[in-house]
């Protein structure tokens, strides 16, 4: 239910609508609450000479106009925004708006240009029923001439905030904390860490008896309930297999859930299994740890294409994602095989191993770079790192597996290079260092 809840949290945190949307709606609850104060209980205090003192006219004639300002200055800070998020999409990447979109400093800073228009809005209609006869509404004009004189300074904060949100090292950084946290939460402490339960007990005949859940819609695997599949599970006595994880796209007709023994499998049942999957139109990074890693390496690789060129960029990538593989090294991966209360194995649920997570974060980083090479003995500095670190025989796989490559796309740079061998040699030297850990 947690892990539900955090995905929808997710999913509304992309948008970049909600949290302005609730702040307009404070700053219009807070102008007519200061409208009706004032009116109740401020009629007969004196106020001080520096509050609004003029007449209603006056205080008509200023609404308008600092309503007008306020929507030219909300308009002004959307139309930065946009172009940011243009020029910021074609160099680092589409699904980096998301980013963007998610970032808590630019929600905040377009709620107060858009607070501060609902704010002047609700003054004028207040101010639009008020005669010569009536008193002013000192007290509330004042506040919101307080409210646009400020958003001069947020103006500059945000064009400050906008300006370092499109450099690559600060988009880097956020996609990196954003990686650092799904690890955290995805996997255990390697204290925690549980052997593979034993499933020789699983039945001999599931393929022969086993029933298909088809989806009836395409999408990418948002969520899995494994917690509810695993008490339908024990409640009737049945055995499932999941060959998909989160992360995973599915289509019409696609039958990679499979529950036995398919005649104690009802309709309901069925239905049940079906509603512990959310599946969305785009990926999240609820249960998916490889969702910030694509972001990142989409960063690195449009870093190495032709029409940027920028290697710095490719290495600053691979010093993250290496700094994302030393934390996951000292976590433990979820297991594939799960055990319900009386500790009888009932699901086989696929898992992204560590060595497929290696391959997601440096595979294409490698292929994109054979021929430059210095991104290629920079990522053979951060994999000697952590072929030290490497501690399991799926952290070693995936590891090996990197450097047998890279001692094949050593052919491809040009034999010009000076260091050329001094690479070969400790490409080498790590291969054989992972081999004496065996």
């Amino acid at each position: 239910m947690i892990s539900k809840l955090h995905n929808y949290l997710q999913i509304l945190k992309s948008n970049l609508w909600f949290f302005p949307a609730f702040v307009c709606f404070l700053y219009a609850a807070a102008t007519m609450g200061l409208y009706y104060l004032e009116s109740t209980y401020f009629s007969d205090i004196e106020l001080p000479g520096m509050i609004f003192n003029g007449t209603a006219e006056d205080a008509k004639a200023l609404a308008v106009t600092l309503l007008s300002s306020m929507i030219t200055m909300s308009t002004l800070a959307i139309s930065i925004t946009m172009v940011v998020l243009s020029l910021a999409a074609s160099q680092l990447g589409p699904r980096l708006i998301k980013t963007f979109m998610s970032d808590n400093r630019t929600k905040t800073f377009i709620a107060l240009f858009f607070g501060s228009v609902v704010a002047c809005f609700i003054l004028t209609m207040v101010l639009h029923d008020i005669t010569a006869k009536d008193a002013t509404p000192q007290v509330t004009v004042t506040a919101v001439f307080v409210i646009c004189f400020s958003n001069l300074f947020v103006l500059l904060a945000f064009v400050h905030h906008v300006a370092l949100s499109s450099i690559a090292d600060q988009v880097i950084l956020q996609v990196t904390k954003d990686l650092h946290a799904s690890v955290s939460r995805l996997t255990n402490s390697e204290d925690d860490e549980e052997e593979e339960p034993e499933h020789e007990d699983w039945p001999k005949d599931f393929d022969r008896k086993r029933h298909r859940i088809y989806f009836k819609r395409s999408g990418y695997v948002q969520h899995i309930d494994y917690k509810s599949i695993m008490a339908i599970l024990e409640e009737h006595g049945l055995y499932i297999e999941i060959h998909f994880k989160a992360g995973h796209f599915l289509v019409v007709g696609e039958d990679g859930v499979r529950i036995y023994p398919n005649n104690k499998v009802s309709g309901e049942i069925d239905t049940a299994i079906r509603e512990c999957f959310i599946i969305g139109n785009a990926r999240t990074p609820t249960q998916d740890v490889e969702y910030s890693i694509r972001h990142l390496v989409e960063i690195g690789l449009r870093a190495q294409s032709p029409s940027l060129d920028d290697n710095f960029t490719a290495i600053i990538v691979l010093d993250h994602l290496s700094a994302a593989m030393a934390e996951l090294f000292q976590k433990a991966t979820p297991l594939e095989w799960s055990e319900d209360s009386e500790g009888r194995v009932r699901m086989w649920a696929r898992q992204s191993s560590e060595a497929h997570i290696i391959f997601s974060a440096f595979d294409q980083m490698r292929h994109s770079a054979r021929e430059k090479p210095d991104i290629v003995y920079h990522l053979l500095k951060k994999l000697k790192i952590l072929c030290e670190l490497a501690r399991t025989k799926s952290q070693r796989e995936g590891l090996h597996k990197q450097l047998t490559q890279i001692k094949y796309d050593l052919d491809y740079i040009d034999r010009m290079v000076l260091d050329i061998e001094d690479m070969k040699r400790m490409c080498q030297d790590l291969l054989n260092y992972l081999n004496e850990k065996e």
